[in-house]
């Protein structure tokens, strides 16, 4: 089931193009209101805790679901357990189609139209972007971050934890996500560098893994150099995305000569383009894996 489910997701995700936004996106952003409205009605040694909100606000989601895979466990041939499976891993994935939005992006920077490809890239990606700005440079290196970032965070990483450990540890990894992402339930600076590392744990093997995927879809060996000089680079936040870049930058290459002499908007474009091609090609490289392991296991 493990390998049929990642394929099918995976074609999901390529082929879906369409708006991914669902009515019942913001209940964890509702879930997490509701526990600090309610946080005094918890025990005193659990409200002592700064833990405790971040805690319930990832595990009492994960019982819901795991009831229904439990329910459905054998029914029908295993085509229900399969189509849970299948939503949950959808619904973890991003809400666009990253290869329809490097697409839309490359389509605006070629016509030169820098400010529509910010704009355009926001509105499908509020958070692809840091802030304003009038350096397109500055812009285009944040969405190429941006591209690695998602490439981790809502495909490669959550594909990770389901081969692992099934669909509820994919579920409650992106719902870690989501509550970092929103900073309401993390009382101190601390605490949210404490939350973060862990984090930065549960990327730390994804990273990595993909990182090997990058040097065996491109330039093998400088990209698994580049992995070995920084394989056990600490959990400080952004390590795993920087080890990312590194070795993408490594797979990829150097352009030719010609893309070399070019303006910058020529190169931004190759660049761009080499990385989308890195990560379609890492998805092949991750699915072949995952059938040789199967087929040995």
């Amino acid at each position: 089931m493990i390998f049929l489910t990642v394929i099918t997701c995976l074609l999901i995700n390529h082929h879906w193009h369409r708006e991914r936004r669902l009515p019942v996106d913001s209940w964890f952003d509702a879930w997490q209101a509701w526990l600090i409205s309610h946080a005094h009605r918890l025990p005193a040694f659990m409200r002592d805790r700064s833990g405790t909100l971040p805690i319930l606000a990832i595990l009492l989601p994960i019982i819901p679901p795991a009831l229904l895979l439990w329910l459905a466990e054998g029914r029908f041939f295993g085509l229900l357990s399969l189509g849970l499976h299948v939503l949950i891993l959808i619904y973890c994935f991003a809400r666009f189609n990253l290869v329809a939005l490097i697409e839309s992006y490359l389509a605006c920077w070629r016509r030169g139209n820098y400010e529509a490809a910010y704009l355009e890239t926001a509105e499908l990606a509020p958070d692809a972007f840091h802030s304003r700005f009038d350096d397109y440079t500055v812009m285009h290196q944040q969405f190429l971050d941006y591209v690695l970032s998602v490439s981790l965070r809502r495909l490669f990483a959550i594909l990770f934890w389901y081969i692992l450990l099934g669909p509820l540890a994919a579920l409650s990894y992106f719902l870690l996500q989501h509550m970092l992402s929103a900073d309401v339930l993390t009382e101190d600076r601390a605490d949210d560098r404490a939350w973060q590392r862990i984090l930065s744990l549960a990327e730390w093997l994804p990273a990595r893994l993909l990182a090997l995927a990058f040097a065996l879809a491109g330039n093998f060996v400088a990209a698994f150099q580049r992995l070995r000089e920084r394989l056990f680079d600490n959990l400080q936040p952004g390590n795993n995305l920087s080890l990312l870049n590194d070795c993408a930058d490594a797979a990829i290459g150097k352009p030719d000569a010609d893309i070399r002499e070019a303006e910058y908007s020529v190169q931004a474009l190759w660049r761009l383009e080499a990385l989308r091609d890195l990560v379609l090609r890492s998805q092949i490289v991750w699915v072949i894996a995952v059938a040789l392991i199967i087929l040995v296991v």
